[in-house]
């Protein structure tokens, strides 16, 4: 048997199996972070494979403040004096009511019933500062329209700048009203994440269940934390989810800053009616 042979035969071998495993180690850093944290780019197709239909998103930024607001009724005295109806004001979460005399009719029909609603709410004599607020449908109910308040900053997704205007019988009966006055920035104006980074942070922190589906996801600002008498307000990114079985929606929230998730604790009320 020639020897010298076996050997050449199993030196090539060897050289070959070590030329294959380098070859593995240096690929598998780069296998384990792609499995690890899903890129941009694939973020859809794994969300595809879990049934979750995410909208169409983009890679542009946008910028925002870290804004403001003394809590305070101040604001409720104002409309007091402006509105042609008995106001009750609510100290305690700085909110007004007030229940028409005369209660306005409005159209059966959908569509012209919301245009007589947004003019209620835009004459003077209604509403403080109705024009301020737009339309939410996808809080609204039949009976309840709700507003949003809106500042040249953005609008503010939050309990604290809501505008709820009942409706009974094809009339409008009353309304309840909260404004966050003097809305100021406290810092520079710094960049906010795309459209898709907000999508795959909530991937990727678990908040898009299997079988489900964003029905709409918008940046705005909502209610941080409140601090010496002050709220402070951040640019967020909201999604609404909505489970495909249950038909159940849930509002889920990130920071525009951060990327991060944020978790329900003091806006709580900020994710509902």
């Amino acid at each position: 048997m020639d020897f010298k042979r076996i050997e050449w035969i199993f030196l090539v071998v060897f050289i070959g199996i070590n030329i294959f495993l380098v070859i593995e180690l240096w690929q598998t850093p780069t296998l384990l972070s792609a499995h690890s944290t899903p890129t941009q780019t694939d973020i859809k197709s794994e969300t595809s494979a879990d049934q979750i239909t995410i909208p169409k998103v983009n890679d542009k930024q946008g910028d925002g403040y870290y804004l403001a607001a003394k809590v305070d009724n101040s604001w409720s005295k104002k409309a007091a004096a402006q509105i042609n109806e008995q106001v009750e004001t609510n100290a305690s979460d700085n909110s007004i009511s007030v229940n028409l005399n005369k209660p306005v009719t409005i159209s059966k029909k959908q569509k012209e019933a919301l245009k007589e609603v947004i003019r209620f709410k835009n004459n003077s004599q209604n509403v403080y500062q109705g024009k301020d607020y737009v339309y939410i449908p996808e809080l609204s109910e039949e009976d309840d329209y709700v507003f949003s308040q809106n500042t040249k900053y953005g609008e503010v997704f939050s309990n604290t700048a809501r505008l709820h205007i009942i409706v009974k019988n094809n009339q409008i009966v009353s309304y309840s009203q909260r404004y966050v006055n003097d809305l100021s920035p406290v810092r520079e104006r710094q960049n906010t994440i795309s459209s898709k980074a907000a999508v795959n942070s909530l991937y990727t922190y678990s908040e898009l269940p299997n079988n489900s589906k964003i029905i709409w996801l918008k940046q705005v600002y909502t209610r941080l934390i409140t601090v010496r008498g002050s709220s402070i307000y951040i640019p967020t990114w909201v999604a609404a989810i909505e489970n495909n079985n249950s038909k159940t929606v849930t509002l889920k929230r990130v920071n525009a800053f951060t990327g991060t998730i944020i978790q329900n604790n003091i806006t709580d009320d900020d994710a509902n009616g």
